[in-house]
């Protein structure tokens, strides 16, 4: 695997409920680049004020929900809020598998060693341990992987998993029922494992 299928679009940011469900919503209407360009930059659907981070987050956002498919986009919409983050937090892993892999190793450690907190040397100290095996990951700046870092952790507290991007306190998740019937119907078991045992 090369560092830019191991990492995916993890630099463009955490799971961004609000605009997910935006994003997910013009997916729905099959928009074709015009009509995508229109909603993004034209309507600025997203509401940001540069257009430059707006289509960025559109394309983070449209990475990570298009290969979920239309019943994902629908269900995202209707769901809770608590629902709708971890099907997010499904997708970014699905996308990203470098998330997969820190929570199924960095995470699971903390937890197995009942740690209160996670460190923001354990995400330097994880990436440093993963550059022998996934080519291309040592090319990246110390910045990028800092920002990496950062939107990991925030993402890990969007979805329940640490109380605050900033304390990175452990807490305690309950994985929804309908999360397994996603990860069987997308073919991301991994992913459902991983968020199961870390919980």
């Amino acid at each position: 695997m090369t560092a830019k299928e191991y990492l995916g679009d993890i630099i463009g940011g955490s799971l961004m409920l609000r605009e997910s469900r935006v994003i997910a919503e013009l997916l729905i209407t099959s928009p074709n680049e015009d009509k995508w360009h229109d909603a993004i930059v034209n309507d600025n659907v997203l509401q940001k004020t540069s257009v430059h981070s707006v289509k960025r987050m559109a394309s983070t956002l449209r990475k990570r929900l298009q290969p979920m498919g239309e019943t994902f986009w629908t269900e995202l919409l209707e769901a809770s809020d608590d629902a709708a983050r971890q099907m997010l937090l499904m997708a970014t892993m699905c996308q990203s598998p470098v998330l997969t892999d820190f929570m199924a190793t960095t995470l699971s450690d903390a937890r197995q060693m009942f740690r209160e907190s996670l460190r923001s040397e354990d995400w330097q100290e994880f990436i440093l341990s993963r550059q022998r095996a996934v080519a291309g990951l040592d090319q990246y700046s110390e910045s990028s992987i800092q920002k990496m870092g950062n939107n990991v952790f925030k993402i890990l507290a969007d979805s329940g998993y640490l109380e605050s991007g900033r304390s990175k306190k452990l807490k305690n998740v309950y994985v929804l029922p309908q999360i397994r019937e996603w990860a069987n119907r997308l073919d991301c078991q991994k992913a459902y494992d991983v968020m199961e045992s870390v919980r």
